[in-house]
Parts: C-alpha cells; sequence; structure tokens
C-alpha cells in the first residue's frame, strides 16, 4: 500500500516589515534679523549756572567790620549781654550777615581774642626795651598778658569760659614763649629741659589763675607772685627775679 504523500508545505512568504522612517525633525523657527540699533542723541553737558565772583576784599572788609563792632560791644556790654544784633547794629550791616562769618556769639569773641593776641604780641615785641634781659622780656610779657585778662572784658570771658583758651593761648603765645625760652637757655639765663613741657605749664598756669583772680579767690598781686615762681624755676638769681616783677607796667 502506498502512502500518501505528505503534501510539499507551501514556501512561507517573507513578509516585508516596513521599517519605520524616524520623524522629520521641525524645522527650527527662523532666527531673529537683527535690529538695528537706534542713535541715541548724546546729551549736551548741562552747563552750570554762574556763580558770582566773591570779591575777597569785600569780604574781608565785612568781616573786619563785624569784628571792630564786636569788640566796641562786647566791651561795652559784657559778652554775656551782647546778642547778635547788637553787633550786626553796631557794624551797621544785616543780621543775616553775621552767619556768613561766624557761627556763634563765642566764635566771634574767639576771633576778637586771636586778632588782638596776635597784635599783642607785636606790640610786646616791639615795646621791649632793646637793654633788656631775656629774663625781664619774659617776666613782663608774662604780668603784661594776664593783666590784659584782668582789665579786658573781652579777654577775661574768653579766657575763663572758652573751651577753646588754652588751645589758642598757645597757638597765639607759645611759639613766642618758647623762642624766648631757647634763647635765653643759649644765653646761659635760663636753664629749661624740656621747653614745650615749660610752655604747657607756664600757659595753663596764667589762664587758671586770670580765672583765679576773676572768681575773687586770689588777690591781683597774685600775677607777680606767679611770675616770680616762674623765672626762679627757670634758674633766674632772686635779685633779678625780685627787679623785673616791680617793674612799672604802664611805661
Amino acid at each position: 500500500m502506498n502512502d500518501k504523500a505528505k503534501p510539499t508545505p507551501k514556501p512561507v512568504k517573507a513578509t516585508a516589515v516596513a521599517s519605520k522612517q524616524p520623524a522629520a525633525a521641525k524645522k527650527s523657527a527662523a532666527a531673529p534679523k537683527p535690529v538695528a540699533a537706534k542713535k541715541t542723541k548724546v546729551a549736551e553737558p548741562a552747563v552750570e549756572p554762574r556763580q558770582p565772583r566773591i570779591n575777597e576784599k569785600a569780604r574781608q572788609r565785612t568781616r573786619t567790620r563785624l569784628l571792630r563792632a564786636a569788640r566796641s560791644v562786647m566791651g561795652r556790654k559784657g559778652i554775656e549781654a551782647t546778642a547778635i544784633n547788637d553787633i550786626t547794629d553796631e557794624a551797621e550791616l544785616s543780621f543775616g550777615s553775621f552767619y556768613n562769618y561766624f557761627a556763634s556769639k563765642e566764635e566771634v569773641a574767639r576771633a576778637v581774642f586771636i586778632e588782638d593776641a596776635l597784635a599783642m604780641i607785636e606790640e610786646l615785641d616791639s615795646g621791649t626795651s632793646p637793654e633788656a634781659g631775656i629774663a625781664e622780656r619774659v617776666g613782663v610779657n608774662i604780668r603784661r598778658t594776664i593783666h590784659r585778662g584782668l582789665t579786658d572784658p573781652v579777654w577775661g570771658w574768653f579766657l575763663v569760659h572758652s573751651m577753646y583758651s588754652i588751645n589758642d593761648m598757645v597757638s597765639t603765645m607759645g611759639n613766642p614763649l618758647a623762642r624766648d625760652i631757647h634763647t635765653g637757655n643759649s644765653e646761659n639765663s635760663f636753664d629749661v629741659v624740656d621747653v614745650d613741657s615749660t610752655v604747657d605749664c607756664i600757659i595753663g598756669g596764667m589762664i587758671f589763675l586770670l580765672r583765679k583772680i576773676l572768681e575773687e579767690q586770689r588777690p591781683a598781686s597774685a600775677v607777680e607772685s606767679m611770675v616770680q615762681y616762674i623765672l626762679r624755676g627757670m634758674g633766674v638769681a632772686h635779685e633779678e627775679v625780685e627787679r623785673i616783677i616791680r617793674i612799672d607796667l604802664s611805661n
């Protein structure tokens, strides 16, 4: 018996697998066109208003008028009783003009003191006899300075009440005093080791004594006692010191 022939299997057709293509990339957005920069108009520099030219000579004249008026009014009424409008009335200036030069009544009193102190230094230098020794020069100048504070109301008030008094005394009178002490050392009239400290002590002592006399806690004769102490401390002979403190200051 013949076996039935097995049917020949049909060839399997290869199924074509469609390959998926990758998605096309989106076209990128077109780059923006460059914007032309706007031309900015360059601003012209601002012209500052022209300042009026200050006449320095005129300012100095006005300041001098205020100082003279302050010296006059304060001398008559005393500093405590003097008002700023008293000064401007005396100077025949407007009230507001005062503050173009000084901030307060004490400041104008200080300016008066410094101006007078500088003038007094010139007077002391020129008024001392050429024949006078350096010890006499120093002793007489100290006496005159303290007595000026006792008789001049502006000086007295400023030296007693002002916080600037010691510094201003040192700055105006300290240098001439130091100069004279150095001269005395070189001439062997003085024996002072530390000139600067000696100047500080003398000026501080002068102001302290002046305050005590004005407060009636010391007699006016204490001025001569102080000068005696200073000169003896600088090495001046006793006889010379006694002569110096008895020199008449009215001449």
